[in-house]
Parts: C-alpha cells; sequence; structure tokens
C-alpha cells in the first residue's frame, strides 16, 4: 500500500467518534425545528419530525443571517485545557458510559429601559425610531426566536416588563427565576428561563454581592444560579447561572470581588463529591452574562486560568504599572469573616460530604447577607490572631477548582493584535468585548487532559460575533431597526454527557 494510500485512510479515531454529534449538529444550523417540538432531544433517537427551515422575519435576514451566523466549533481548539498542572489519571470505562444530551443557551443583556432612557445622551446617534420599547421588545423577541433556545439567560430585563416578555416568549413553555438588583432605585435585573418540558429545576439561588461592612462588595448588583436535571435522564445534571457585574471602568477590584463570590456559590451548587485521589469534581456548568470587563483583564485570567496573584496589582484598577503611584492591592482582598477562601470557597462548608450529601447545602450554611434572609451579623465579627493566619486567607492569590472554557475566541492578548478582527458585543468609546460564556467542557481539574475526551460538556457550536472591522463599517450603532440591545446576544450549542452509573454523583 502507498504511504499516499496510508495517510488518506489515518482517520484519528476522535474524528470517528465526533462525526455523529456534529452531523446532528449540523442538522440542527441548517434546519432547525418548531420551536415548540424537539429541537432539544436525546442524541441517539431518531428523528421524530420533519425539519423545517427557520421563520424569516421582517428585516431579520439582512442582518441574522449574514453577520450572526451559526458556525461549528474547533473541539480540539475550545476544549483545550487550562493552564494549570492536572493529574494525568485515566478514567474508568463506566464514567465513559451514559447519554448524551444537546441544547441550547443563549445570553443576552437586553438594555432595560429605564437605564436608556436615564441615558439619552449616549443613544443620541442611534435612529430615534428603534428606541421606544415596544419596537425593542419585537426585535428582542424575534432574535431570541430566531436561536430557539433550550435556556435563556437575560440582563436588565426591567421587573414591570416581564409579564410583555414572558408573554412574548409563552409559546416555549419556559420556567423562569427572576432576580431584581438590590437597593430601592434599582428597576431591572437578572433572569434565567429554562424549557420545563425538557428540564427539572433542582434548586436556585439568587446571589446578591451587596455585603454590609465589605468595601469591595458595597455595590447592588445580583447573579441567579440554577441546577436543572435533564427530564428524560435524570442522573444528567446541569448548573447555569447568569449575572451582571458592575460597571464603573475604574473598580475592576469590585468586579474581581463579585466573581469570587459567585465562584464560592458556584461551589456551593456544583460540587458532586471528590474522585479517589481527593480532587473534588463539579457537575456541568455555564456561566454568562455582562462582566463589564475585557479579555485578559485580571478578573478574566482568574476565570481561564484558575488562579491570579493580586497582592502586586493596583488596589481598584488591578494592573500591574510599576509606575503608578495607586496602592497596591496586597494580601488581603477580602475580610476572612465573610468566610469565603481564597480558593472560591466557603470555608464552613469543609465537612459537607457528611453534612450535605447528595444535596446543595442550603444558603444559611455561608456567612454571606441576603436581603430575603433573617438578618445576620452586620458587624464584622472578630477574628482571633491565629485564625488570621490561615493559609486559606489573605495569600495574595485566587484559585478556583473550576475548569472554565470560553465559547467565543477572544484572540491573543499580544498586544500588537490586530483589534480590528477581534468580536464585539457592545460599543463602550469603542467597540470591545464584555460579554460571556464560559462553560466547564472537564468535571474535575483531574481529568483536564488533551489525550481525555470531554466527560462534562462539548461546545458544539456558537452564534458568531460581529468584528470590530465589520462593526466599524457600517458605522453600526444599537439598538437599530434590526437590533434591540446595545448589545449583541451570545448562544451556544453543547453537548451535555451523562456521567457513568459506576461514578460517585450527587443530585
Amino acid at each position: 500500500m502507498s504511504q499516499r494510500l496510508q495517510s488518506v485512510l489515518a482517520i484519528s479515531t476522535r474524528h470517528v467518534q465526533n462525526y455523529g454529534r456534529r452531523r446532528n449538529l449540523w442538522c440542527f444550523l441548517c434546519n432547525n425545528v418548531d420551536s415548540g417540538g424537539t429541537a432539544a432531544r436525546h442524541v441517539m433517537d431518531p428523528p421524530t419530525a420533519t425539519f423545517q427551515p427557520p421563520v424569516r422575519l421582517m428585516h431579520q435576514g439582512a442582518y441574522f443571517d449574514t453577520r450572526r451566523r451559526w458556525q461549528l466549533a474547533n473541539s480540539t481548539e475550545k476544549s483545550s485545557p487550562t493552564k494549570r498542572n492536572a493529574a494525568k489519571g485515566k478514567p474508568t470505562p463506566t464514567e465513559t458510559a451514559g447519554s448524551r444530551f444537546e441544547f441550547t443557551l443563549m445570553s443576552y443583556n437586553i438594555l432595560a429601559q429605564d437605564l436608556l432612557e436615564d441615558h439619552a445622551a449616549l443613544y443620541r446617534r442611534n435612529d430615534s425610531r428603534a428606541l421606544p420599547w415596544k419596537h425593542r421588545l419585537d426585535r428582542l423577541l424575534a432574535e431570541i426566536r430566531y436561536i430557539r433556545p433550550e435556556v435563556l439567560c437575560v440582563q436588565e430585563l426591567q421587573e414591570n416588563h416581564l409579564n410583555q416578555f414572558c408573554d412574548g416568549l409563552a409559546d416555549f413553555r419556559y420556567q423562569m427565576l427572576y432576580k431584581k438588583r438590590t437597593g430601592g432605585d434599582k428597576t431591572d435585573g437578572c433572569a434565567v428561563f429554562f424549557r420545563s418540558d425538557l428540564f427539572e429545576l433542582i434548586a436556585h439561588h439568587e446571589v446578591e454581592y451587596f455585603q454590609p461592612n465589605v468595601n469591595r462588595l458595597n455595590r447592588e448588583n445580583v447573579a441567579i444560579i440554577a441546577k436543572l436535571a435533564v427530564k428524560q435522564n435524570p442522573q444528567t445534571k446541569l448548573v447555569v447561572s447568569t449575572t451582571h457585574l458592575l460597571y464603573n471602568p475604574r473598580r475592576q477590584d469590585v468586579r474581581l470581588a463579585q466573581i469570587q463570590v459567585l465562584l464560592a456559590e458556584l461551589d456551593r451548587f456544583a460540587y458532586s463529591g471528590r474522585m479517589p485521589n481527593g480532587v473534588p469534581q463539579y457537575d456541568p456548568v455555564i456561566l454568562c452574562g455582562d462582566f463589564n470587563l475585557q479579555p485578559f483583564s485580571a478578573p478574566y485570567r482568574l476565570m481561564t486560568d484558575g488562579c491570579l496573584r493580586y497582592d502586586r496589582l493596583t488596589a481598584r484598577t488591578l494592573e500591574q504599572d510599576e509606575c503608578a503611584y495607586d496602592e497596591l492591592a496586597g494580601k488581603t482582598f477580602l475580610p476572612q469573616w465573610l468566610g469565603i477562601t481564597d480558593q472560591c470557597q466557603h470555608d464552613t462548608l469543609h465537612d459537607r460530604d457528611v453534612t450535605h450529601p447528595n444535596v446543595v447545602p442550603p444558603q444559611h450554611r455561608t456567612r454571606l447577607h441576603h436581603s430575603e434572609v433573617v438578618a445576620l451579623e452586620t458587624e464584622a465579627p472578630k477574628v482571633h490572631q491565629k485564625d488570621s493566619k490561615h493559609s486559606s486567607f489573605a495569600s495574595g492569590s485566587l484559585k478556583h477548582r473550576f475548569v472554565f472554557s470560553s465559547a467565543y475566541d477572544h484572540g491573543s492578548q499580544d498586544p500588537s493584535g490586530d483589534d480590528a478582527m477581534r468580536e464585539a458585543t457592545t460599543y463602550q468609546d469603542r467597540w470591545i468585548t464584555v460579554d460571556y460564556l464560559f462553560y466547564t467542557p472537564y468535571r474535575s481539574v483531574a481529568e483536564c487532559c488533551p489525550s481525555l475526551p470531554n466527560w462534562n460538556l462539548e461546545l458544539l457550536g456558537t452564534y458568531a460575533l460581529p468584528t470590530v472591522q465589520q462593526c466599524r463599517g457600517e458605522p453600526l450603532h444599537i439598538p437599530n431597526m434590526f437590533y434591540g440591545s446595545d448589545h449583541f446576544s451570545l448562544a451556544g450549542r453543547f453537548l451535555l454527557s451523562t456521567p457513568g452509573l459506576g461514578s460517585r454523583r450527587r443530585k
């Protein structure tokens, strides 16, 4: 046999394994199905309905089909491990067993009408016909219907617009979770919608970042965490979270503190026991929303690298500038009495395998203040000197145990790179990315190895974002007659794996 023929026949095993799932995704991208039908079905199930092309809405094709097309994900690149040391242990055959489930998740900052009107000067260049809520709601619903997500995460949903928004999506059979920003003058918040015919809600929590007597946690932003089970196979779990972090560009430290709180709460919800070597493992997690920070900033590096040394960064901007006059962040980032360690975990849950096996520990097991819970101590508890030196606090570094990847490619950290080809999600003096869709392709850092498949969650495709160059070329001002918000939506198509019966799992 010739060398050329041998090379043609040398098809990798991984390509063969991925063929079926990629064919399913291609059918989904090309055809899609009715919003009330079987778009999220068992991968192994035969098609039960004739695929129909999506309905074209007025003005939709001009933008949704050219600038915002679905594209296949490069599994090898998108599922690459983060830059941390991982154990080299191989999974047992039972861990690879189980069924798989495809679904689409969409995240969208829809721009609260109150915020638009309060900051009208920001939209003076926009077409005035595109700014009223009635028009924007029509455009927002049109795009959501075009994507037809099984899970929808929304930021800046105004509380007095809830009924209108839900009525417009009634045929999707969504169940909604909503949390308004804390503070009496706030009118908008975050929401999670999920198909009630496909998912069962196991538990959820409304995260409040405001914590009394904590300087870095004195803002009214919120998040939602929902733990879902696939009804076709209740052992298949998914943790979904959405958030909207502080906007103030000069307070990167506040955003990092908010992320530290959110990671600790995700650790509480997604923790699923320990591997034989003691390494914790987690149910699949998707974290999305408007983070108001740019790629490769300090909070972004914590998310994607799993660690961040903050003590030598400037106190508020978290930048490394030897010429800066700003004081440094120092060793202590959040006070120890708040109970969140530098490993982004609640120190009160170290015994959760014994006290709360197979369930999510209740919120009162943490030390976090919450406006809807019986008043906790509002004064900072005294910390004994012997505890203040504990290695889990005031270490100068933050770490977490999740293996987060971004569904979208944010390019290179090289400052000399071409910004024009970077993707953009909004305009803030220039076209930038502040919205993200993070997911965990692995259940544990011990499985984070290029030679292993995705035991947790695989990204199959993304709803492509426009580049900075494309946005400049119009010039494109959003909202406009096509897009209903000042942010572009994000969406990903995922393959969710069910763990084998032999692995230790939690409900």
